[in-house]
């Protein structure tokens, strides 16, 4: 009877007791897109860009609007880009990763790549289809409030975006500015002991 009571209690504790979260990739790349919505510097750049386009802008446009245009284009971007993403299941890390190559060839070639092209969750790399729909998306988000700018003339300013992104990272190249590839140390080759010497008979 004891021990039929102890097992009920040890029972019921475990039920009530809640089972640590699990870690797995839907949960992680929705973390992912929240933080990078929040991200301090970003929030930043688009407070700087509303005060600088305010004061650029010399038809009277409230701080506010240019808070909302620049907030929402921003979060249309970010959102498309982590939801593509997720559903072609491709990494959302933008940021530049430098080659491990010589020679001014190669490195172009790198640099073109990381430009077009983004990493796949299982390896290898594709068109940047989530990180090129995003940038359409953000600056097609801007007609709503830049109404003397059509169709044509973003999608083409978008499309040229895309060849000042990739002289860009050509100059990231070529002056080493980036992510690193990790160093990896060479392998110590494994030491054998010396043989000791056998006992020499009696």
């Amino acid at each position: 009877m004891t021990v039929a009571l102890a097992t009920i209690a040890v029972t019921k504790t475990a039920a009530q007791t809640p089972s640590p979260m699990r870690i797995t990739p839907r949960n992680a790349r929705a973390s992912a897109y929240l933080d990078e919505l929040a991200n301090p510097r970003g929030l930043a750049w688009v407070a700087g860009g509303a005060v600088l386009g305010r004061l650029r802008n010399e038809d009277g446009t409230d701080l506010t609007d240019e808070l909302a245009f620049r907030a929402t284009k921003r979060a249309v971007g970010i959102s498309v880009r982590h939801g593509l993403a997720a559903a072609m299941h491709f990494g959302t890390d933008t940021r530049y990763h430098l080659c491990e190559c010589r020679g001014l060839g190669p490195r172009v070639v790198h640099a073109l790549v990381e430009t077009f092209t983004d990493p796949r969750d299982g390896g290898g790399r594709a068109l940047a289809v989530p990180r090129i729909a995003a940038h359409y998306a953000e600056n097609l988000t801007g007609l709503a409030w830049n109404h003397d700018r059509n169709l044509g003339t973003v999608v083409t300013g978008t499309s040229l975006s895309f060849g000042a992104q990739a002289l860009f990272n050509i100059g990231r190249e070529l002056t080493g500015i980036g992510i690193r590839p990790p160093v990896i140390p060479p392998a110590t080759p494994n030491r054998v002991a010396p043989a000791l010497p056998l006992p020499e008979a009696q």
